[in-house]
């Protein structure tokens, strides 16, 4: 009777009983952290208790120098991953597809997917050797051949955003690459072959066939390029440490969050920054729904 008031026929029980603990998971670990995290950035609060600040938190963090340094320094490391890793990962992609040989084509797969395998502390590690700051570094050691002077890749201000996006491009190119391939073996053969009967060259069938057809996967691509230029960290952290040096050219706002809420135990600014970032991280994915939304 109460499974009937509920719409729910006695065949699909078991079902809902599969999913029911996925469900609580999503409650547990999800949607209750959400709503504690913002009732927490309405307190000053040090983890254990909290006083009643209101919008207070919100208030500060909007007006503290040290956040818009921090979003300036995330907005420019994205905005260079984005710009240096798609289009590359898009071209390395298109490449790989047009490998008739499955063989070969799954050896390349696998070859730019190894990276990706490997934690993000572990890249950074190595990256950090392959960069070392001296002219003993093995990127150092290359510029000297060609008779250039070291750079400071990972010690210099100037160098060391440019350094931490080149890692994570090459971290992250096979995930991207894999994600490409699958848009582009969706695209219909119809539509190049009848491109090549009409006289088109390769590169006019990249551009006006497979472009526009990979618009979806590009949207998707953007999106998730950004959340997670957002939640940069564990590249930062151990690279520059919690002020992301040098010269605060590395802190981000993951590192603005990670202070406040491990070292000087303010949960609620924390909080409140958290909840800052996800406004903001929610603006530039409408943003993309707009730019990338079809038009008749």
């Amino acid at each position: 009777m109460i499974l009937k008031k509920l719409g729910m026929s006695n065949k699909n029980v078991v079902g809902y009983l599969f999913l029911l603990p996925l469900i609580l998971g999503v409650l547990t670990f999800s949607l209750y952290p959400i709503i504690e995290a913002f009732r927490i950035s309405l307190y000053h609060h040090n983890g254990v208790r909290g006083v009643w600040a209101g919008l207070s938190n919100y208030d500060f963090i909007l007006h503290d120098s040290t956040f818009w340094r921090a979003l300036r320094n995330t907005f420019a490391m994205g905005l260079m991953g984005l710009g240096i890793g798609l289009p590359l990962s898009f071209i390395v992609a298109s490449l790989v597809n047009s490998i008739v040989r499955p063989g070969m084509s799954m050896l390349f797969k696998a070859i730019y997917f190894l990276p990706n395998v490997t934690s993000t502390i572990a890249a950074s590690i190595v990256f950090m050797l392959l960069f070392y700051p001296t002219e003993k570094g093995i990127a150092n050691s290359v510029l000297d051949v060609f008779g250039m002077e070291p750079l400071g890749w990972m010690s210099d201000p100037r160098y060391a955003q440019i350094s931490v996006i080149l890692m994570d491009t090459w971290h992250g190119l096979g995930y991207s690459v894999l994600i490409w391939l699958a848009g582009l073996q969706s695209i219909s053969r119809d539509l190049y072959e009848a491109a090549e009967v009409d006289g088109a060259r390769k590169l006019q069938q990249w551009l006006y066939i497979t472009i526009p057809s990979m618009k979806p996967v590009i949207f998707f691509m953007v999106v998730m390029g950004t959340i997670n230029a957002f939640k940069r960290f564990g590249d930062v952290f151990v690279i520059g440490g919690p002020d992301g040096n040098p010269g605060g050219a590395l802190f981000t706002l993951m590192l603005y969050v990670y202070r406040y809420g491990f070292y000087t135990f303010d949960f609620g600014k924390a909080a409140a920054a958290s909840y800052i970032i996800f406004i903001i991280i929610l603006l530039f994915t409408l943003l993309n729904f707009t730019a990338f939304k079809n038009k008749d």
